[in-house]
């Protein structure tokens, strides 16, 4: 995708979720909040939040590099992740510090408010349950206890927008070419 997955600002989008749900959450509810953040965002914009890659798990779909900071295994990016979002207890995680929000435009707060808003009266279980109805996991539903990468693709023919998978490729490849022409200028 255009955007590529940056730790900061998805450390930024986890604490405007923590802080809507007074500081503290599972592991399970955040996950799931961030990933539907990220695909309304796309719905909407063409743009996720995060960045992130997505995999079908079995609570449902998953940002990939986030679950990895989530769960200590994303190593230098874990520093960023452990300034400021702590472990506490089995599955819970606690806003520790405010990383602020400046990475964060001003749709993509709101957007993350709207989502943590629309699901409050909901459990954990509940929310994932609704991500398991999304098309692109099921299509990508992987065998118990396993993952499976859930494509760019699949996220946009669930939602209705394969027609604009072009356009974001070509913009893609824009990106790369313009940053390897940087790249040689900056060598000569």
């Amino acid at each position: 995708m255009v955007i590529t997955f940056d730790a900061l600002k998805t450390v930024q989008a986890a604490a405007v979720l923590l802080k809507e749900e007074g500081g503290k959450m599972s592991r399970l509810r955040l996950l799931k909040l961030l990933y539907i953040a990220d695909r309304q965002s796309i719905a909407e914009t063409l743009r996720p939040i995060s960045g992130d890659d997505v995999v079908a798990m079995d609570h449902g779909p998953v940002l990939s590099s986030t679950y990895k900071m989530i769960r200590r295994e994303a190593g230098p990016k874990n520093v960023i992740w452990d300034k400021y979002i702590a472990q506490k207890g089995e599955k819970d995680h606690v806003l520790i510090d405010d990383p602020g929000d400046g990475s964060l435009s001003e749709y993509e707060i709101t957007k993350l408010r709207a989502v943590s808003a629309m699901r409050r009266g909901m459990t954990d279980y509940e929310i994932a349950d609704e991500t398991h109805k999304f098309p692109e996991w099921i299509k990508n539903q992987p065998p118990e206890g396993s993952k499976t990468n859930i494509s760019l693709h699949d996220v946009l023919e669930a939602l209705g927008m394969s027609s604009y998978e072009a356009r974001l490729r070509e913009e893609e490849q824009n990106e790369a070419d313009f940053e390897a022409a940087l790249s040689a200028v900056r060598q000569a």
